[in-house]
């Protein structure tokens, strides 16, 4: 801990000292729930239900969310809840983030998401959200008193070809679609939730000149996001609700860091606009005063309350000088591949925009760090060095295309091989039968998931190698995976996803 406190460079001492206080608390504050006796996801957990003939429940959480923390101290604290579960259920938590695999599968939920299995792993209920202790009881005891255990029915696997392709019918229904919730007045979406996503803005920087909608929107959307960035520590939070920008979750996550510096890096290269760039040195400063560790790479998350499960809306209305006073929310320790990868992309997009050597720098070290620590003997990357059970595409992926980002800016010959092997790598694991790259591999006892934003940016990135290295094997593989992003199964439940239009 001396030798760590030495290393991370802070202006002040009070207030270093306070952030590694609670760095501290962050790492030593148990995961678990007082009274329940919570297991890990894995075959352990599923063979003790299978011996006692209990359903199985899954907490999965975030170590920075809201509602996982009001759950936690109003309902798996409560007697009744702890007494019945201890009974009848065989209880496992996990965080999503650490675990790539069930965030895959059930990310839809949002967190927390609770979702009960049938002692085998037959899913049976999957609920999303909060629950108090009364509805949450009335749910378990519901589930337990129908559970009986009936094996599966075997059912022959059928495999039907994909069948997708391109045409002008199937590019205007994309570009329709997108258009049709973009928000004119307000920015961003017309959803509940606002936030930005970059191929949305990527697509609008590649056609505002010639299209007056994006021409007004693309601005008005850069711009009043600057109201979910954080004015007093800079860094951005999580997206806003109520359908405006006004009203913002605050937990700042690091991949939603990478995302908006990106984005604000990308609009002030093309258009010259200051205050993008003034925002993205905000996220730049708020990484390195909060979130970067001694070994060059970056932190996963910090909390949004400041004491768990109390809104902190009050206390992120505070100067820096006040915030420090009261303290400093928690923050997650964790180093994850993906979202270090990301980062590093990130740094890359800045480093072009402005010419400044330190993101160059910033950036080569992350990508140095990965290979070093997260590489496997076989050639895959880790998404967490504590957790192994299962291998993450979105890690090789996002490691792969800060690479060929970092090879295209240096002719970094090491960094040519490296990304050549991982695109092998993600080729050899991760293709299905349909064409489209599974988002995991390692646990059996989840069905594998596709992601569509995930097959979007593979099918970008194997076109890009396949341009940059001759490889015709990258283009083949990208085209199958068009192939099946531009199914009628796939494009029927898209919202907003002009990546898809950047892919032809």
């Amino acid at each position: 801990m001396n030798r760590f406190r030495r290393n991370y460079v802070y202006e002040n001492m009070f207030h270093r000292i306070l952030l590694h206080i609670t760095i501290w608390l962050s790492i030593t504050l148990s995961a678990q729930t007082q009274g329940i006796p919570w297991m890990r996801f894995g075959p352990e957990a599923f063979a003790l239900a299978q011996q006692q003939h209990k359903p199985v429940l899954l907490d999965l959480g975030a170590s920075w969310c809201h509602w996982c923390h009001v759950m936690d101290d109003s309902t798996y604290t409560h007697p009744d809840i702890i007494a019945f579960l201890s009974t009848n259920y065989i209880c496992i938590r996990e965080n999503q983030d650490k675990r790539p695999d069930l965030f895959a599968r059930y990310k839809d939920y949002g967190w927390p998401a609770t979702i009960i299995f049938h002692e085998d792993g037959r899913e049976l209920v999957k609920e999303a959200g909060y629950f108090n202790p009364a509805d949450f009881l009335a749910l378990l005891q519901k589930t337990y008193s129908g559970y009986r255990y009936t094996p599966p029915e075997k059912k022959r696997q059928v495999t039907t070809p994909v069948k997708g392709g391109w045409s002008p019918r199937t590019a205007a229904y994309v570009r329709d679609n997108f258009f049709r919730y973009l928000d004119t007045i307000n920015g961003g979406y017309d959803m509940q939730q606002r936030f930005l996503e970059y191929d949305g803005i990527a697509y609008a920087l590649l056609h505002y000149k010639n299209n007056a909608i994006l021409r007004k929107w693309l601005p008005l959307t850069i711009h009043n996001s600057y109201l979910i960035n954080d004015s007093s520590w800079g860094g951005v939070y999580q997206y806003s609700t109520h359908g405006d920008w006004q009203h913002p979750h605050f937990e700042k996550i690091g991949t939603i860091q990478a995302r908006y510096l990106k984005i604000y890096a990308a609009y002030y290269q093309e258009t010259h606009d200051t205050t993008a760039l003034h925002h993205a040195k905000k996220i730049i400063s708020y990484l390195n005063t909060f979130l970067k560790s001694p070994t060059g790479l970056y932190y996963n998350s910090q909390d949004a309350d400041l004491h768990p499960g109390e809104h902190a809306g009050e206390y992120f209305a505070l100067s820096s000088a006040d915030r420090y006073q009261q303290g400093i929310p928690l923050i997650d320790s964790s180093c994850y591949a993906k979202e270090n990868a990301q980062l590093a992309d990130a740094f890359f997009n800045i480093f072009e925009a402005t010419g400044d050597n330190h993101y160059l720098q910033t950036a080569t070290t992350i990508l140095n760090q990965l290979i070093r620590y997260y590489k496997q003997p076989d050639g895959g990357y880790l998404h967490d060095t504590v957790f192994t059970g299962a291998i993450a595409l979105a890690d090789q992926l996002y490691t792969c295309q800060a690479l060929l980002h970092g090879y295209r800016l240096t002719r970094h010959h090491s960094w040519q091989q490296e990304m050549v092997s991982i695109a092998h790598y993600i080729l050899q694991h991760f293709t299905g039968k349909n064409n489209a790259l599974y988002s995991f591999t390692g646990n059996r006892l989840i069905p594998p998931e596709y992601l569509l934003s995930e097959n979007i940016d593979a099918c970008h990135l194997l076109s890009r190698l396949s341009e940059e290295t001759g490889n015709k094997q990258y283009k083949q593989a990208a085209a199958g995976i068009f192939r099946y992003l531009t199914s009628g199964a796939v494009l029927s439940g898209i919202i907003a996803e002009p990546g898809i239009l950047m892919g032809e």
